[in-house]
Parts: structure tokens; sequence; C-alpha cells
């Protein structure tokens, strides 16, 4: 018997690379209000929706490339909380292999829509978190007879443990090193910190490894540290609890609302690198709340017109952060004091008296955020990385996420205002 032969148009597809270059844009808004230079690298801008594309496409073209699966039909397998999936049947799809995905019962009615209208073979949702959903997939999904396919090879795709999806996410930090302004005249590599997001932590791991990678490279030049700040967000911070406990931590589930983010436990090789960050890097971790991811997820949709799941969003309010929650308490508390005023008279008062309270109104806000200003509470970042300037150059991996429309951002909208922390 002959071995299968492939078509040449497949063989070229197979070697394309199932995610994009994305921009790298700095920031004029979020710079002022954090004090350094403030970057976003555009990861919401893949074919998925999320740096996933990355992950999933170069574990997919490790598989296909394999010589085990030379000349045999493939059909991969995925447990996700929803972007590694969506990432996983657009680079399945764009090579021409089908895709299943299991999901957990979490999982949002848009993100089986945006799977199923993606082209998955099948969408499925078990258990309460993805490594439940992950069981489920292997012990039932995968085991199921299909007539007819017994010549096709099943493959089950972690959501971020395997070093093909850390390999895939460390070129984040081989665009950046062209991208990013030089850090000096010899050019250096340019950024002082990366800041992230953790759920399993495979994109941490893949910018760990990217950073290695270039500081490699500049071998002959004085090393710099590189800081990495790895947010979660209260009720998936595993990293967090790991990190304090110097030992690997198993959530007994997930609590947060940033379902991305729904790991119970996050990868070995994650938990190495915290407890003995490779040289020239330091791992820095922070927990923020479910209201202040929506916050970043309002600052960047307000400032950047970018909608991005909390997941995200938790980055942004981690390097801004602090500094202005007493403010925002200050102007809500105006707010209510001028509403109970026009209440009162029914909008026919004394002008003159309206206008003093608008006066005071604006005078109080003024001094919350312009002479008590340094007094105020410092973000996240500033309070890990003392030491930046208004020169540092941070970056932002605005990881994306497909689970957010304009409805679900005014909803949060509406929960802070009613003062959601």
């Amino acid at each position: 018997m002959g071995t299968a032969q492939v078509h040449p148009s497949l063989a070229r597809r197979k070697q394309q690379k199932p995610w994009i270059e994305t921009p790298l844009v700095e920031s004029s808004v979020l710079s002022k209000a954090a004090g350094c230079r403030v970057f976003l690298k555009l990861e919401n801008l893949q074919p998925g929706g999320s740096f996933k594309s990355r992950a999933m496409g170069n574990l997919i073209l490790y598989h296909i490339n394999s010589p085990l699966n030379a000349g045999r039909k493939l059909h991969f397998y995925i447990n996700s909380g929803g972007n590694a999936g969506l990432a996983a049947v657009c680079a399945a799809r764009s090579l021409a292999y089908p895709c299943t995905v299991v999901l957990p019962m979490t999982a949002s009615r848009l993100i089986i829509e945006k799977l199923t209208a993606a082209g998955a073979t099948q969408v499925i949702q078990h258990g309460q978190t993805i490594a439940e959903a992950g069981v489920y997939m292997k012990n039932a999904v995968m085991k199921e007879h299909t007539p007819g396919a017994e010549d096709v090879v099943k493959i089950a795709l972690h959501p971020f443990d395997h070093e093909a999806i850390w390999e895939g996410n460390s070129s984040i930090v081989d665009e950046l090193a062209w991208q990013l302004p030089p850090a000096d005249e010899e050019g250096a590599f340019g950024a002082d910190v990366l800041v992230c997001s953790v759920g399993g932590g495979g994109l941490m791991n893949g910018l760990i490894q990217g950073i290695g990678r270039q500081q490699q490279q500049d071998a002959d030049r004085p090393a710099k540290d590189v800081h990495i700040l790895a947010v979660e967000t209260d009720g998936t911070q595993s990293m967090a609890l790991a990190m304090a406990q110097k030992s690997l931590v198993t959530l007994p589930k997930v609590t947060s609302m940033a379902v991305s983010l729904a790991c119970v436990r996050v990868s070995e090789q994650t938990f190495e690198y915290c407890i003995a960050p490779p040289p020239g890097i330091v791992i820095h971790s922070a927990v923020l709340s479910d209201a202040d991811a929506a916050r970043g997820c309002l600052r960047i949709a307000d400032d950047e017109r970018i909608l991005v799941e909390l997941a995200c969003g938790v980055c942004i309010e981690a390097v801004i952060g602090d500094k202005f929650k007493s403010q925002r308490q200050k102007q809500r508390q105006n707010r209510q004091r001028k509403k109970m005023i026009g209440v009162g008279d029914e909008g026919y008062g004394d002008e003159q008296e309206s206008g003093a309270v608008d006066s005071a109104i604006g005078s109080d806000v003024e001094n919350e955020a312009g002479a008590s200003l340094d007094s105020l509470p410092l973000s996240h970042l500033k309070q890990l990385v003392p030491n930046l300037t208004p020169e540092s150059r941070v970056v932002i991996i605005v990881c994306g996420g497909s689970n957010v429309t304009t409805g679900l951002v005014s909803e949060w909208r509406e929960k802070l205002a009613d003062g959601w922390v």
C-alpha cells in the first residue's frame, strides 16, 4: 500500500502560521495616567480574537508536522474556557482540519455561538471548570466511536501546558524586540515591564522564554532586569497563592467572573519560573477584584475604543489602578449631593446657590486629583516596580477575548456607578 500523498496546496498551508504579527501602539492617555510610557500589544486583533491564536496555532502545527502524523487524518480536541477553543478552531480550519471544543458549563452563549460560527465540528459543555471539561473530553468525547473514522488520529490540545504553546507565545517578544524604540543606542531590548494576565500560565511562560532569547542575543551588552507583572482576579489567583506558599496550589473552584482565567492550577513550569525566575527576569504578582477588571475594560474602551474581556481589563487597571479610587468615591458622593439638590427645588431653585454648589463640587474634585494626588495610593505597578520613570517602557499584552459585547460593557458601567468594588 502506498503512502498517502498530500496535495501541494495543503502542504503549503501547513507551513503558514495561523496567527498574525500584531501592532504595538503607545497610548498617550494611559501613559499620562500611569506616569510612564505605556504601550499596547494588540493581541485582540488575532484571527481568534486573542493571543491564543499563537499558542493554539503553534501547537497544532507541532502535531501536524510530527513524523508520527505524516500523511494521516487528524481531528483536534480542546477543553477551554472559550478563547483557546476559538483560537484552536480558527487555526485548525485555516489548515483544513476539524476541531471539537469542550467547555465548562460557565461558558456563555456568546462564545458557543462564536465557536459554531467559526466552524467547530462540535461544541460540548460539561463541568464547572476547564479541568473538569478536559477530563470529560478525554474519558468520554474522544472515546466515542464515529463510523468510518477508524483511521483518524484524535489529538487532545492542552489549553496552556505544552512547550509548543509557550514557543508560540514567545513570538510576541520577538515582535516587541523590533517594534519598541531601542532602550539605548546599541539597540538593547526596549521593555522595562511586560504586563500580562495569568490563567494557566502559558502566556507568561512564553514571554519569559522570549525575553531569555533576546537577552542571549544581547549577551555582549550590560544586562538589565526585565520585570513581568502577572495579574489575576480574585477567585482565580492560583499563581499568587502558589508564590505565597511556595507550592503548587489547586483552587477548590473558580469564583471570579473572568471565566477566561478559570484554571484552578497553573502549570508546573509557571510555578518553577515564579519560585526561581531566570537571570535578568523579575516576576511580580498582583490580584485585583472583578470590579477593578471591569474598570480596566471601561478605561481601554473609553480611551482607546477597544473591547476586551475582564481577563484583559485587569491588566489595564493594574497599571493605572488604585491612585484614582478615592477620587472616584468623591465624585460619586458629589453626584449624589447634586442629585439631591436637584430633587429639592425641581430645577427652579436659586441659580446663584446652585452655582455655588457646583463650584464647591468642582473644587473638591480638583483638589483630590491635583494637590493631593501624590498622597493617594499608588497603582499596583508603581507599588511593585517603584523605580519607574516617565521614560520607562511598560508593555501591556492586550490579550483580547471574544466573550465581550457593548451591552456587557454597559452593564459593568452601571454596576460600577452603583458602587461595585
